[in-house]
């Protein structure tokens, strides 16, 4: 980056937005890194090469978005708050690797916006790599923006993205403890996950609730969206309405005595089992037997 972009990429964001005379809007889940030392931390833990094409979800400011395109083949980056965009369209116009988007990144709680899909499928033709995504998703799509990546039909081998605690807590529970859920189980089957590192809430602002935490997601590489998969998919959400009771208790309730049974019998699931005991292996065997 040139010193000029620098000076801009490193200023307090509470600066620069009342500079313009934009507001922060919590309802849309925006909270800006403060220190630049932190958004590097970020990009260089993504390790992003000139062969790839980037992802990032949440323009904000445009200060990751210079930095990953200072690394990157092509970044696209997206933005439903049309002053924040605005402002990182004028702050990000020296670099010609980047795709600005206004709109919103799911265009419903079960896809990602076509305009994204788009623009993503060409930055990927240009840079003739493969996708990252690196981002400091909005609190209020976080979850469902992991779950839509990772069912994506353009592959993203790998995601670095800072999540409040609370849902990176979720994507790395194992059985039997309170944040174990639907959403792990289904990241679960798709990508392995790890935290890379934690920064308290003072890092960010305006300051969150809870602290933050980078973490990496690996996809597996034998995944595919299938019919099996939907039938998992459903049994992940069906079984988990009932995440305290037994394992028989709950597929007998939904799928009649005779049928679950046979299925459990032939498992090799002990009976017993809470629901909120089950694997991801353990979901998949249940969902090829019913």
């Amino acid at each position: 980056m040139t010193e000029k972009a620098l000076d801009w990429s490193n200023r307090h964001p509470r600066d620069v937005l009342k500079q313009h005379g934009i507001r922060a809007r919590r309802r849309l889940g925006q909270s800006f890194l403060v220190s630049g030392k932190n958004l590097d931390r970020v990009v260089s833990a993504a390790g992003i090469s000139l062969r790839e094409a980037v992802l990032e979800v949440g323009t904000g400011l445009g200060r990751l978005t210079a930095r990953i395109a200072a690394r990157a083949g092509h970044v696209v980056s997206v933005e439903i708050d049309r002053a924040l965009h605005a402002l990182a369209a004028e702050n990000l116009g020296t670099f010609e690797n980047v795709t600005l988007l206004c709109c919103d990144f799911l265009q419903s709680k079960h896809h990602i916006n076509p305009l994204v899909t788009e623009a993503v499928r060409s930055a990927c033709r240009a840079c003739g790599g493969g996708l990252k995504v690196v981002s400091n998703l909005p609190y209020c799509i976080c979850s469902p923006a992991i779950a839509n990546l990772l069912e994506w039909e353009i592959e993203a081998r790998q995601m670095f993205l800072m999540a409040q605690k609370e849902v990176a807590d979720r994507l790395v529970a194992e059985p039997g403890c309170k944040e174990y859920g639907p959403l792990t189980v289904h990241v679960d089957y798709w990508a392995s996950v790890k935290k890379l590192f934690s920064l308290p809430r003072g890092n960010f602002w305006p300051r969150p609730e809870v602290s933050s935490v980078l973490v990496r997601i690996v996809r597996r590489p034998d995944r595919q969206r299938t019919e099996q998969y939907a039938a998992f998919s459903s049994v992940v959400r069906t079984l988990f309405t009932s995440r305290r009771k037994t394992v028989a208790s709950a597929v007998k309730n939904r799928w009649g005595p005779d049928k679950s049974r046979e299925a459990l019998e032939r498992s090799g699931i002990e009976p017993g089992t809470r629901v909120d005991q089950l694997t991801t292996a353990d979901f998949e065997t249940i969902a090829a037997l019913l």
